[in-house]
């Protein structure tokens, strides 16, 4: 009785067991999360690493995610008989009993129990399922090729992003028309290794990189109003926006930047006759209401010390290029080409070779605008991938390239529309 009763209460308590296995979700939805996450890095620093072979971008993303755990366990006993067997007696021919033999037959009649049962056995299947929609759509490319507004712009400056890295980023050229020559403005590009924004034709012989810090001294930001317009029976806002001087952001720039290049730049290079124009805070409603009869140009305009100066912004597929076109630089080890480019002496005494790549002045941490090595083992990845043959890290330490990944993602993101994910192929991955 009691081999019988402990049979019977394991295979009971198998069964309740078995039926007491739940799927974790905090474990598997923290596994999806740091997976996501790992793969719009690497594909981000994918298209990074095509723009420096001058190779097409490619851009997809994951619309949906599925874990799915299924686990059957099927728990018993062989198949075996319970209880007293069977006495045979055995006699000889006269009838007399000469023996005695026992048998076991494998029918029921002849025993108290049976038992019969499958064999244990336990099958589990873990697989995701996720959805890859391409982003290569007419309308993705529209916004992807169109140059940058003001309003993304403001976004970015609102997040605590630092401008100087904004500017270096999102300024394709700066344009300075000057007072006393209408018919000759002056343009800035910075394009290495043909050039590096230092035009000849500059008297106060400032480069690209010399108008960004200008650029901060002066609290150069952008600030916004919404209008409220009434149609009819409704009411209608609509957002504007324009480039503002802010002092408060013009003395964080100079207390960032140092004493020592702040004072060298004011003093060679910013040579106004009068206070940089609009300032932050003197835009009315009648002149932010003029905005809404004339559309934003792709060029935004101010005045700085009398002179007309243009800021000419990058599209989001333009930001990818520039940085490519470092990366290149940095790998290869290129020169600037000595038929093309001109470089004005750097202020402060500072090589040529500090023009490229572009070093941030504001910012702490890593000054490099991009950071990019191959992967030899050594150094802790943020994130890396490979490309014909060569693998390539952003280290962990590369605080700057790391905004730079965290930017692009939701510059992405603002130029993709739910509508825009039209292709779903469903891709199973079984674990």
């Amino acid at each position: 009785m009691l081999l019988r009763a402990f049979l019977v209460g394991s295979v009971l308590a198998g069964l309740l067991s078995a039926c007491a296995i739940v799927d974790p979700v905090d474990q598997r939805y923290d596994n999806v999360s740091r997976s996501w996450a790992k793969a719009r890095d690497e594909s981000i620093f994918l298209n990074l690493i095509r723009a420096s072979y001058n190779d097409p971008l490619s851009f997809t993303t994951v619309s949906n995610v599925t874990p799915v755990t299924t686990n059957q366990t099927t728990l018993g006993l062989p198949s075996f008989l319970e209880g007293p067997g069977t006495a045979t007696l055995i006699t000889n021919a006269a009838g007399a009993v000469t023996g005695s033999a026992a048998s076991f037959p494998s029918s029921s009649p002849y025993r108290d129990t049976v038992f019969g049962s499958t064999t244990a056995s336990n099958s589990t299947t873990i697989s995701s399922n996720f959805s890859i929609s391409t982003q290569e759509t007419s309308a993705f490319y529209q916004g992807f090729l169109k140059p940058i507004d003001l309003q993304t712009l403001n976004y970015f400056i609102r997040q605590g992003y630092s401008r100087e890295l904004l500017f270096w980023l999102f300024a394709d050229s700066f344009q300075l028309q000057p007072t006393i020559s209408p018919y000759s403005a002056i343009g800035y590009e910075y394009n290495p290794p043909d050039s590096y924004g230092c035009p000849r034709s500059d008297p106060s012989h400032r480069c690209f990189r010399e108008w960004v810090w200008i650029a901060l001294l002066t609290g150069l930001t952008v600030e916004e109003k919404t209008i409220v317009t009434k149609l009819s029976s409704k009411f209608e806002t609509t957002p504007v926006a324009r480039f503002c001087f802010s002092p408060e952001l013009a003395q964080k720039a100079a207390n960032e930047m140092g004493p020592a290049l702040a004072n060298e730049i004011r003093r060679k290079y910013m040579h106004f006759s009068s206070r940089p124009s609009p300032a932050c805070g003197t835009w009315d409603d009648k002149d932010a209401e003029s905005l809404l009869t004339n559309p934003q140009p792709d060029t935004f305009d101010f005045n700085v010390g009398g002179a007309t100066f243009r800021v000419v912004p990058r599209s989001a597929f333009g930001v990818f290029e520039f940085l490519g076109n470092l990366m290149r630089m940095q790998r290869n080890q290129i020169p600037p080409n000595p038929e093309k480019a001109f470089l004005w002496r750097p202020p402060l005494g500072e090589p040529d070779e500090a023009m490229v790549p572009p070093l941030l002045k504001t910012v702490d941490g890593e000054p490099p605008l991009i950071a990019i090595i191959p992967n030899n083992g050594e150094q802790k990845c943020f994130v890396h991938s490979w490309y014909l043959n060569v693998d390539y890290c952003v280290p962990e330490r590369a605080t700057t390239t790391k905004q730079i990944f965290s930017l692009l993602a939701q510059l992405i993101a603002i130029q993709t529309q739910a509508t825009d994910l039209s292709i779903t192929p469903i891709v199973r991955v079984v674990e």
